[in-house]
């Protein structure tokens, strides 16, 4: 409550404290991590484009950690994409951050609602999620399969 006697009660927007919304997996590296999560405290602290500019950064970033370093941040996440690293809906989606990302740094104006840049971070924590966890559990799910005993018919 952040209200006072003469105005009354004002509460504050709810924060959750656990489990922690806006943290990735232990599986991604210490630069996306910090990356991603310095992009929560912008989100936290109602920094809107601030969280946009992290989101995009985070992504570029993780393009950078598999190898893909293109001219831009489009041509790498297409070459993401021709790789097989992402399929055409986190391609999708990684461009409209990109995108939203893009108007956050170049237009001196620019306003980001809260609810676009939650959007962004969710979005952002889900290719994050599967470049650095998922896939790779997979992977590794699809071995085990492969050197199981097979049932007899």
């Amino acid at each position: 409550n952040i209200g006072n006697i003469a105005e009354g009660d004002i509460w504050s927007d709810p924060l959750r404290v656990y489990p922690p919304p806006d943290v990735l997996s232990v599986e991604a590296p210490e630069p996306i991590r910090s990356t991603f999560q310095e992009g929560a405290v912008c989100f936290t602290a109602r920094a809107h484009v601030a969280t946009a500019i992290m989101c995009r950064k985070a992504l570029e970033g993780a393009c950078a950690l598999h190898k893909v370093s293109e001219s831009n941040l489009a041509k790498s996440l297409e070459v993401m994409k021709t790789k097989g690293l992402i399929d055409a809906r986190l391609f999708e989606w990684a461009d409209e951050l990109r995108l939203a990302g893009n108007e956050a740094v170049h237009e001196v104006g620019a306003t980001v609602s809260r609810e676009d840049a939650r959007d962004m971070l969710d979005f952002t924590k889900a290719i994050l999620d599967y470049l650095f966890s998922f896939r790779d559990k997979f992977e590794r799910f699809k071995e085990r399969r492969k050197k199981r005993p097979k049932d007899k018919p």
